[in-house]
């Protein structure tokens, strides 16, 4: 048996499961959104739900704890994150990489679901129980330390470039905003860096293809 959070109902996810013979159960899932088997666990986000995981930081905490309970995490994004800058949630998506998670981008609730049932049929087993400690919920109201967030998840910023690059523009629209000669100005953003997130901040989302597993670098 698959066992799924209930929240994920709503998704259509679990519906598309059953349709295809996986035998499903809902509950109340500490950490995860599918507990494929006892040692993989599967975290969905859609595309308005990766933006705001990345601006709260519960994205990178939900991965932590994932990992502390099951020895392969996978993070699959279905459709086209929303309401953030494509350089932000792919630098997230590289950050993700590198805290061990397999990153899988999927086209919908049909194409994730078959990839979960696939995944499900390739592990063999069933979970004997969810495991995994709940989330502490905590106060957001931080929006500079929330901005920081935002910007350390780019290739090659750290806390403190993050902070010298909200110090300098004023706000996140103006940083992702800025062109290569502008960024130049920061200290600390050397030509390299300055072309490279001038050519994030341009770049053009590419079309939806479901099931291809990304190959994002942080």
């Amino acid at each position: 048996m698959l066992l799924f959070d209930h929240g994920e109902r709503r998704s259509g996810v679990p519906g598309e499961l059953e349709r295809l013979g996986v035998d499903v159960h809902g509950t109340r899932l500490p950490a995860g959104d599918y507990v494929v088997s006892d040692r993989l666990v599967v975290e969905r986000k859609g595309p308005a739900d990766l933006a705001a995981s990345i601006k709260d930081r519960r994205l990178f905490e939900q991965l932590a704890r994932l990992a502390d309970a099951y020895p392969s995490v996978v993070l699959i994004v279905e459709g086209a994150p929303v309401h953030m800058h494509e350089a932000a949630w792919q630098g997230a998506l590289g950050r993700a990489l590198t805290l061990g998670a397999s990153v899988l981008r999927t086209g919908g609730a049909q194409d994730t679901a078959e990839w979960i049932a696939r995944l499900y049929r390739l592990e063999g087993k069933p979970a004997s129980e969810p495991r995994g400690t709940p989330r502490v919920r905590r106060a957001t109201e931080d929006d500079l330390q929330t901005a920081e967030d935002v910007l350390r998840s780019l290739p090659g910023i750290s806390t403190v470039g993050a902070g010298r690059l909200l110090a300098h523009f004023g706000s996140l629209e103006h940083v992702f905003a800025a062109r290569r000669e502008e960024l130049l100005e920061v200290r600390g953003i050397g030509p390299v860096r300055a072309r490279t997130l001038d050519r994030l901040f341009r770049a053009t989302a590419p079309s939806a293809t479901g099931g291809d597993v990304s190959s994002l670098a942080a």
